[in-house]
């Protein structure tokens, strides 16, 4: 039970100091990786599962993204239309049409019908965790009567949040620099453990073969494991004050 958990640590701690990108390309079919490596089945299963839980965060931060340029480009498709001098519901539904990203259909189709459209924009804001939308609904409660009103606080809007995406994307790349710094302190045991290896230290031997070796090992990858945890916690809730 103490190796399997040992096993566990071990791949845990590997996967979470890997790349993004490689970690997306490790994600093969379990029954493939089985015939391949001889690994106890727990093992292989909880590799799985974090796989599949790293694979769908990012999917969904991957789609959340461009859902993100998809709404602001609606924004600037509807100005646009309104000082074409389009009508207020048919600019929305031409622009959402536009649009090869659906971010706002239930709200066309409301508009079409000649309903509530601020409130059928609050409800796609909730459902895709778009605040554009709540900002557009709310512009258009106000200005609904005005096209030319409407069109300018659309358009503001628009390039508001097309500076605030760029502002994500320069914190992103900054973070990246102590996202990567944390990966290299969290390899340097490792390195430590290569060195007494090669200087006839059997480090090792003594870290797998007696009680209090297994302990520290232990110990330190889950040490290792809550560093690299705690960094990508602060890292993200910076990006996810913008």
């Amino acid at each position: 039970m103490t190796a399997l958990l040992v096993a566990a640590l071990v791949a845990i701690a590997a996967y979470l100091m890997m790349p993004t990108g490689f970690r997306r390309r490790l994600l093969i079919p379990r029954a493939h990786l089985a015939g391949e490596i001889d690994l106890p089945e727990e093992t292989l299963t909880l590799t799985a599962k974090i796989q599949r839980a790293a694979e769908h965060r990012w999917r969904r931060k991957r789609r959340q993204q461009i859902w993100q340029s998809a709404a602001t480009e609606l924004v600037a498709a509807f100005a646009a239309e309104l000082r074409a001098g389009q009508p207020v519901r048919q600019a929305f539904t031409r622009a959402q049409r536009s649009s090869p990203v659906p971010v706002a259909a239930h709200a066309v189709a409301v508009a079409e019908l000649g309903g509530d459209v601020p409130r059928a924009l609050r409800v796609e804001a909730a459902r895709t965790s778009l605040p554009i939308l709540n900002s557009l609904a709310a512009l258009w409660g106000v200005a609904e009567g005005s096209g030319a009103g409407l069109a300018q606080a659309a358009d503001r809007l628009a390039i508001a949040e097309a500076a605030a995406a760029q502002a994500r994307a320069e914190v992103a790349a900054q973070l990246a620099s102590p996202r990567a710094t944390a990966k290299v302190l969290a390899g340097l045991p490792l390195v430590g453990v290569m060195l007494g290896s090669g200087l006839g230290a059997s480090p090792v031997a003594w870290l797998l073969g007696s009680v209090w070796g297994v302990l520290v090992l232990a110990v330190g990858i889950g040490l290792e494991v809550l560093g690299l945890w705690w960094i990508a916690r602060l890292t993200n809730s910076v990006e996810r004050l913008l």
